[in-house]
């Protein structure tokens, strides 16, 4: 896949860039309908390669692009380890000027939907659609009591010599019902990811309050958002459920990697949404 590197905020940053292979019949130079560049977010544990379906199917008629989150795929670590969702949405806003892209449709998924949040939220401007893929459900909105009961033994199993277990356990879980590839290929990753990485990530996913990021990218005049969950994504807290304003299609037979599991299923409800009115 074509590739190139920019400079981020704190490191530089691996970006994968497809042109569009055909241009769109509805859209003539500074048409409204003229298709908007699509920027792919990966998760926890991901690489801009967890996208190559979707990259292929989305760039037959319109630019795709997907970023490694720093410290992963070939994106540098940062020096002071910060992995925050804003930290991580000022690499993707880097980057998007580093290309020239001023406005684009944002695609997230699991913890890059957590940074697209937050660059949407910073920055409306810049983001003329965002779609959530299996968006976490907003932790800050579970009961404090139970927070309280169940965070700080989790993140302190996470921190202690036999973590990666911990962490095994933890996508085992959000690999229900997947294909044995996308198991074999999540597993495989999480085998390979550094400490830091899934501490700092795990700890900012209980914390970052992405229902507020939603309402104020919501608020903006002509923002549009919409969600691909998988079927497990039912909870109480689920962003879809908290706000019925993201509007959300459930992709059956799919497990959290849902753009794994089922590529040309996914592609085709990203395109469909994104050619809608």
């Amino acid at each position: 896949m074509p590739s190139l590197t920019v400079a981020g905020p704190v490191g530089a940053l691996h970006i994968v860039d497809h042109p569009a292979a055909v241009p769109r019949p509805d859209a003539g130079a500074g048409s409204s309908r003229e298709a908007l560049p699509v920027v792919l977010v990966h998760g926890m544990v991901g690489h801009a390669g967890f996208w190559e379906a979707t990259l292929a199917h989305v760039a037959g008629r319109r630019r795709a692009l997907a970023l490694d989150l720093r410290g992963h795929g070939a994106s540098e670590p940062p020096p002071d380890a910060d992995y925050t969702p804003a930290a991580c949405a000022a690499d993707v806003l880097a980057a998007l000027d580093a290309l020239a892209l001023p406005r684009v449709a944002l695609v997230g998924h699991s913890y890059g939907a957590l940074v697209a949040l937050a660059a949407a939220a910073a920055h409306p401007e810049r983001v003329a659609r965002l779609l959530l893929a299996d968006p976490p459900r907003d932790f800050t909105q579970i009961p404090a009591e139970v927070q309280a009961q169940h965070f700080p033994p989790y993140l302190a199993a996470l921190a202690a010599d036999g973590w990666r277990d911990t962490a095994v356990a933890t996508f085992n879980e959000a690999l229900a019902g997947s294909t044995p590839a996308t198991r074999e290929t999540v597993l495989a990753r999480v085998a390979a990811t550094p400490h830091d990485r899934m501490l700092g990530m795990s700890r900012h996913l209980l914390e970052f309050e992405a229902v507020n990021a939603l309402d104020r990218y919501l608020a903006a005049p002509g923002a549009r958002a919409h969600a691909i969950v998988a079927p497990s994504n039912a909870w109480p807290q689920s962003l879809h459920a908290l706000r019925p304003a993201l509007t959300a299609v459930v992709l059956p037979e799919t497990s959290h990697w849902l753009m794994l599991d089922a590529p040309a299923a996914f592609a085709a409800e990203l395109e469909a949404w994104l050619d809608a009115a």
